[in-house]
């Protein structure tokens, strides 16, 4: 019956995540790349808790002086392209030790021989439940593998609940790291966008 051919053909229909790739970032992406970035510092996120940072988004070229044409650089961090139009739908920058770092980078974290760090990772609203932030994390610890790092990390601002998908891929807490240091910093970055102050280190190990 009519039921039937439509349980048949949403079987054979492409998932979501079929319909997207992940791709190493590159000039063509940073428009893509930066509407995510502004977006994920927009929604919650206020300087010292009182200026929101939608409403001093990064200009073009303030989001490519993070690169400056370093192709190394740009091939630590990805994207995830919808096949259908090629829109991006997800960004992750991440870090190699030794590689050049801003000044906003290097307060929340610096990086030690043989690790990898995210400094940052967002997927668009519209995109998100369909697997494309676990991907992205996958792509981070082969590519970091790859290139002879032995432990992944990234930091969570306290209350996050992204905590609960990097668990699952593997990170762990550090513990008796950060510190009310860290948490002063993070607020004066970040505020208070899950209604906690602070934040906390996960690594994950890539040896093996």
């Amino acid at each position: 019956g009519e039921s039937s051919s439509a349980i048949a053909a949403m079987a054979e229909a492409p998932s979501p995540i079929a319909m997207s790739r992940i791709e190493p970032l590159t000039e063509a992406h940073f428009s893509g790349a930066r509407m995510i970035e502004n977006d994920f510092l927009g929604a919650r996120k206020r300087a010292c808790g009182c200026i929101s940072y939608a409403l001093c988004p990064a200009s073009p070229s303030e989001f490519a002086s993070k690169y400056n044409g370093d192709a190394d650089k740009m091939s630590s961090s990805a994207v995830a392209v919808r096949d259908s139009d090629g829109v991006v739908i997800g960004y992750v920058q991440m870090t190699m030790h030794g590689a050049s770092r801003g000044l906003f980078e290097q307060c929340l974290h610096r990086t030690r021989p043989g690790e990898a760090y995210i400094d940052m990772m967002s997927v668009s609203s519209e995109a998100r439940g369909q697997g494309i932030g676990t991907r992205l994390l996958e792509w981070c610890a082969e590519t970091a593998r790859a290139r002879g790092a032995t432990v992944l990390s990234l930091g969570v601002v306290k209350g996050n609940p992204a905590q609960r998908l990097y668990e699952r891929a593997g990170f762990v807490v550090v513990p008796e790291h950060g510190g009310p240091c860290i948490d002063l910093v993070t607020f004066c970055l970040f505020g208070l966008p899950h209604g906690q102050c602070g934040a906390f280190l996960m690594e994950k190990p890539l040896d093996g």
